[in-house]
């Protein structure tokens, strides 16, 4: 996230695209003389607040919400291969190349929609809607008011 991040305030992005800035940041990391080895799911939010469209790329079990008047009215889509395996970028080792799961970023859930004004975008990893259903979420947004 942070190479992705670096992208950004480089102004090295298309801000409809954050397909286009995991693809990116995930081929810098890839080229690094130093590899960081290592896995990880990723969710991408961008919101152009002049035409107030919310642009996303979400990549595994990670996610988000866009909750408006106490309903969620978007929703990122799970992404797994099979239980407990979700769709994840990765960096193995070289001995263990071929061996370990990774996915491209290409495979990223991307969407684009409308927001308003006073709608809250939760993003969010799988430690949360695993363990806490809409209902307990929407309670706790709630008290945000």
């Amino acid at each position: 996230m942070r190479t992705c991040e670096r992208l950004v305030k480089e102004g090295r992005f298309v801000p409809t695209n954050p397909v286009g800035i995991l693809t990116s940041s995930y081929r810098e990391l890839l080229q690094n003389k130093v590899p960081l080895l290592g896995s990880s799911t990723a969710c991408l939010v961008i919101l152009d607040r002049t035409s107030h469209r919310l642009h996303t790329a979400n990549l595994g079990d990670s996610g988000f919400l866009v909750v408006r008047a106490g309903e969620v009215v978007h929703r990122s889509d799970e992404q797994q291969h099979y239980f407990n395996t979700p769709f994840q970028l990765s960096i193995a080792p070289p001995e263990a190349e071929g061996v370990v799961l990774s996915d491209s970023p290409d495979a990223a859930d991307s969407s684009s929609f409308d927001v308003q004004l006073g709608d809250i975008i939760l993003t969010a990893t799988d430690g949360l809607f695993d363990n806490m259903p809409d209902y307990m979420i929407l309670q706790e947004l709630k008290k945000l008011k």
